[in-house]
């Protein structure tokens, strides 16, 4: 190529330089090579400019796949990472169910883990089959209110129903990652939503009417709930393709009301569905009089440690395809958790004398909950004031359930609730659009605004002068460009401000520091009252579906969940293989000789099977006020072999007059009591 330009400008010199000799007399030379005619220099000039053409070609072809390698790397990486995210949210439900199973007692740790367990299997298939569709399809059912227009309420799609009209390497419109992977990670949070609800009622809910339930609830709160706040025109058929995935169409979503990762769709949700199946269910037996002590707090604290690891990918996955906004949510998820933790230690320190691991637990989880909705909009020193406030609001929460008379016996409303709505509207407060520019912008977002703002003209004017005084041109061209980045900042700015004051538009599109606090607040309580509204009614629904049987009996309740709803038992280590253990009606023979205070009392007028009955009954836990004879008979009451009861202490004569008015009252016989 070089030659060629070598000689074709040694041509034109010699042709420009024959051109205007020509007047004069050429002397003959002798050995001389003829002059290149016309034709020649023309055949050799368009030879180089095909030569040039080729060359420019491949350049471009070269730029090309430059820049198409760069956009399948970055790609890649997007659907790499969210599919990493997609793992770390699944590892989470074993982490709940780690963090659940600690705190019940020991009889009902396999059956509390397994309500956590279970939603893999089963929302995890409807999820596919159904629940994309209801949450992602095109808006099915709309609604204008909330000063919204045609605000969406729930989606569908037949091309989503069982994915069948989606191509595996299908992308989602607007974002560099297929659609399946947002299928999978979007799956997540479906499954772990309804099992964080499993922790209000856990000790005395059947498993078969909960797995009902928990479709029912998918259909009908979390899938609406995630289209009216996550829901965009991704499939909507009637907007241009290259337009698809730019607007929302969910109600919440169209009001500007900010979740990024499951505030008001997972945790508020969920919070409030509990409390609603609180009310509904019942208490616990013995409750609040007999305390239920945890099993094992370490297996709770692992579980604590499983969901803060997970909670990474639960918070910086929903970041999709921005950089700035997962690192966000990173540093905020770890900020607000650490300071929940400690704030809520700090709390117990001053309110009980000493900090606890079920303290540290709940601190811990109330802090990743309260970030979640804000994580993807907020610096790192806000998630740890919208930590120390979840604490505060959780640990009163909590500390209020026994007060209100409701049990929930794990606190998945005292955290996850108050925690959502608490980090709901925190979200308003700290948010801001230098993070997240299709965000909003809460009271300190606008006062940093107008901050910048002020200081942008003496950095635009000293970036002008560098330039200026810039005498190597990549040095130049750099200032430029800055000064460029500069200068769009500030008319971004100016608009924003000028939003703010809106002084041109007459006051019709104000949008205040507050603006976006109104928003959140308003989303927050519709989210509430929607989700439990409709949850009252789905356990309604189930109780009449299964014949009031969501709830277990009493008899199964004493004896243990694992026993009685999966036939085995969660804490067995040993080498034996048999999981039931036969008990005997009768109680064994006291062994210890008389004396001492003991003395034997013999029961007639009554069989003793019947009396067993009676005291077995009275044993067990109840609501009922105790019978007061048997009160004052129980302590002193050690062993009971037919009809004989072997006492200690006491005045023999007082209690056998007890035990003859206890046993003829309960068994409408007439029972008498002597010493033997």
């Amino acid at each position: 190529m070089r030659t060629r330009w070598f000689l074709v400008s040694a041509l034109l010199i010699t042709f420009s330089f024959i051109e205007t000799n020509s007047a004069r007399a050429e002397a003959p030379k002798t050995n001389s090579a003829p002059a290149p005619s016309v034709s020649e220099l023309k055949h050799a000039l368009e030879a180089t400019q095909a030569d040039l053409a080729a060359t420019k070609k491949s350049l471009a072809e070269a730029t090309s796949t430059a820049d198409s390698a760069t956009t399948t790397g970055k790609e890649r990486g997007d659907t790499a990472w969210m599919l990493t995210a997609s793992a770390f949210v699944m590892f989470m439900i074993p982490g709940l169910a780690l963090f659940y199973g600690g705190m019940v007692r020991r009889k009902n740790v396999l059956a509390t883990m397994m309500h956590s367990m279970a939603a893999l299997a089963v929302v995890g298939v409807y999820w596919i089959a159904v629940g994309y569709s209801l949450a992602f399809g095109p808006s099915l059912m709309k609604v204008s209110i909330l000063g919204v227009e045609k605000g969406g309420l729930v989606g569908w799609s037949w091309d989503l129903f069982f994915l069948k009209g989606i191509a595996f390497d299908q992308k989602l419109p607007g974002y560099d990652i297929p659609v399946y992977a947002h299928v999978i990670f979007q799956g997540m949070f479906a499954i772990i939503a309804p099992a964080l609800i499993s922790g209000a009622v856990a000790e005395r809910i059947r498993f078969w009417p909960y797995c009902l339930f928990l479709i029912l609830w998918v259909t009908f709160v979390y899938c609406p709930l995630a289209h009216m706040v996550w829901a965009f025109d991704w499939f909507d058929t009637s907007v241009l393709a290259a337009k698809r995935g730019t607007s929302a169409i969910g109600l919440l979503g169209k009001m500007g009301a900010l979740d990024f990762a499951g505030g008001t769709v997972v945790h508020i949700a969920a919070g409030v569905a509990g409390l609603a199946c609180c009310l509904v269910l019942g208490k616990r037996l013995g409750y609040p009089k007999q305390v239920a002590h945890p099993n094992s707090m370490v297996l709770t604290l692992l579980g604590a440690g499983l969901l803060w690891f997970g909670w990474f990918g639960f918070n910086g996955g929903s970041a999709v395809n921005s950089t700035a906004q997962a690192v966000s949510a990173f540093a905020a998820t770890q900020a607000a958790a650490a300071a929940a933790g400690l704030g809520w230690m700090l709390i117990e320190w001053l309110h009980k004398g000493k900090p606890t691991a079920l303290g540290l637990a709940s601190g811990i989880v109330a802090g990743l909950v309260a970030v979640t909705p804000a994580s993807g909009f907020v610096y790192a020193w806000a998630g740890i004031f919208i930590g120390l406030a979840a604490a505060g609001a959780c640990y009163l929460g909590v500390a209020l359930k026994n007060k209100l008379g409701y049990d929930d016996s794990l606190d998945a409303f005292g955290v996850h609730g108050v925690g959502g709505f608490a980090g709901a509207i925190l979200t308003g407060v700290f948010a801001t659009t230098a993070i997240a520019p299709a965000g909003g912008d809460g009271p300190f977002a606008y006062s940093y605004h107008r901050s910048r703002l002020e200081a942008l003209p003496a950095l635009i004017e000293k970036t002008k002068k560098e330039s200026l005084e810039a005498l190597d041109a990549d040095v130049k061209a750099d200032k430029e460009s800055t000064l460029a980045a500069l200068e769009k900042e500030k008319a971004t700015l100016e608009e924003k401000i000028a939003k703010q004051d809106d002084t041109a538009n007459s006051g019709k599109d104000k949008k205040s520091a507050m603006s976006q606090i109104y928003i959140q607040f308003k989303a927050a309580v519709f989210a509430l009252v929607f989700a439990l509204v409709l949850s009252l009614g789905l356990v309604y629904l189930t109780q009449a579906i299964t014949r009031s049987n969501f709830k277990t009996d009493t008899r199964s309740e004493s004896e243990g969940l694992d026993r009685t709803e999966h036939g085995e038992v969660g804490f067995d280590f040993s080498a034996a293989t048999e999981s039931v253990t036969v008990v005997s009606a009768e109680p064994r023979p006291a062994s210890v000789p008389r004396g001492n205070g003991r003395f034997d009392l013999e029961l007639t007028g009554a069989s003793a099977r019947e009396l067993m009955k009676v005291w077995s009954d009275l044993c067990q836990p109840s609501d009922k006020p105790a019978d007061p004879d048997f009160l004052a008979v129980y302590p002193h009451v050690t062993t009971i072999r037919g009809t004989t009861f072997r006492c200690r202490g006491g005045d023999p004569a007082e209690v056998a007059k007890r035990l003859e008015a206890l046993f003829t009252r309960h068994t409408g016989k007439g029972v008498s009591a002597a010493k033997v």
